[in-house]
């Protein structure tokens, strides 16, 4: 068991209007220093409103988080998640309750305090605000603010770690919330999967803004695979900010599996030669929620690829909002890159914004983008319907169908089963 950096015995009053609770005693200045900045910035930053580009199609009604509060942790509720792992981690209410594995050679699976302690100049230009410049600067700025605590994966060079480092995320009540952060520091040459999931034990809102730090250095793979099953009532916010150097590979996966409204910000800069990024993203939305996706590839050097795909099913009336844009800097050069949204319509009554754009400043460039709607072919239905299937069930089956072709990219078939299983599961509630 881990020590957390802060776990009030009470209720914070309000983690949106209420300084937070710091205990910095052993820390280093400017780790104390950044989060006293990032609460000064918060409280200045204005809220997002309609003249935003950012923030185009939100509702920004669903902006709303007084009452919500820091709980203090508890007993690991338990979750069926993987059932091999190099390492498992498990939060509750941002305290590290379970710290298990990591006993491969060259593997480090680390509380911030001990990453600090172990990387603390390493760390230095990484724990700041996780800012994406997608729009979402103040509620990044309250996330560094409130940060309590992290899990800081560390791959020594040439280390091969075979199965995935798995951390579970649990809020416990209604009005809890957490600031989760996991950061990847991948050595050259090396390999790893990370399969996060952010959950919720009771039933009531619970608001999740997370952050994923992930940093391959040369010739490096990281695979960063998350779930969020909060309940419908929740909210969620997620920064993601990627960095590939010479010929590595950074694959980051989304499967928004509940909350009431979710919004995700991906900011992905290949800034080596050779190096790769791969962005993929399934959700399903039903009832009333909405996913709010906001992505950017950035390539920064010639010879890079990326390549995006996500995919939005959407029941009831669900809304999704895409946002994406392939930046090519000057320089470079001979890029690879492309960019796909597609939406599969469940009702007449969802609504689906897609905004996928290009912004070239170089030569001999290959990039595309694109968005697609469409609904279920009542051929295809009707096929399933002859064949004594219910609609709904024949409906569910061609939504996972659908699904499959971003997770059979995650590259590992423990997680790919993972994905299928969590898929299935969230479609059942829907027809429930």
């Amino acid at each position: 068991m881990s020590t957390v950096l802060n776990q009030p015995p009470t209720f914070v009053p309000s983690v949106f209007l209420d300084a937070p609770m710091w205990n910095h005693a052993g820390l280093p200045e400017w780790f104390a220093e950044s989060q006293r900045e990032a609460w000064e910035r918060f409280t200045n930053l204005a809220m997002p409103s309609r003249k935003d580009e950012h923030w185009r199609f939100a509702n920004l009604g669903l902006l709303e988080f007084d009452g919500f509060r820091r709980l203090p942790g508890g007993e690991d509720p338990g979750f069926e998640g993987l059932k091999e792992t190099a390492a498992r981690v498990v939060t509750v209410n941002d305290a590290v309750v379970v710290k298990e594995g990591a006993e491969v050679k060259g593997l480090e699976v680390l509380t911030l305090r001990e990453a600090l302690g172990r990387h603390g100049e390493r760390l230095r230009a990484l724990l700041g605000v996780p800012t994406t410049g997608l729009g979402g600067e103040k509620f990044a700025a309250l996330h560094q603010a409130q940060l309590a605590d992290a899990v800081v994966i560390v791959t020594a060079a040439g280390v091969e770690v075979g199965a995935p480092v798995e951390i579970v995320h649990w809020l416990t009540e209604a009005q809890a919330t957490g600031f989760p952060r996991t950061i990847i520091l991948a050595g050259e040459n090396s390999r790893v999967t990370v399969v996060e999931h952010h959950v919720a034990a009771g039933a009531g809102p619970v608001w999740s803004c997370g952050a994923a730090q992930i940093h391959a250095a040369r010739g490096a793979a990281v695979n960063y695979v998350q779930f969020n099953g909060h309940p419908e009532g929740g909210k969620a916010m997620h920064f993601s900010t990627l960095r590939s150097e010479r010929d590595a590979q950074v694959k980051h996966a989304a499967f928004q599996l509940g909350s009431g409204s979710v919004r995700t910000e991906v900011l992905s800069e290949v800034a080596g030669e050779g190096g790769r990024s791969d962005m993929l993203s399934v959700s399903l939305a039903a009832g009333t929620q909405e996913i709010d996706q906001r992505t950017l590839q950035d390539h920064l050097s010639a010879h890079t690829g990326s390549d995006l795909l996500y995919k939005n099913i959407l029941f009831g009336k669900a809304r999704t909002v895409f946002a994406g844009l392939i930046r090519v800097d000057e320089g470079a050069h001979y890029t690879d890159a492309y960019q796909k949204c597609r939406n599969l319509l469940l009702s007449g009554e969802c609504e689906a914004n897609s905004m996928p754009g290009l912004e070239i400043n170089a030569d001999q460039v290959k990039c595309s983008h694109g968005s697609t709607s469409g609904r279920l072919s009542e051929e295809e239905v009707f096929y399933l319907l002859s064949r004594g299937i219910p609609r709904e069930t024949a409906e569910h089956m061609m939504s996972l169908g659908f699904a499959l072709e971003v997770v059979e990219r995650l590259g590992q078939p423990a997680v790919e089963a993972l994905a299928v299983r969590l898929l299935a599961a969230r479609l059942a509630e829907i027809g429930g």
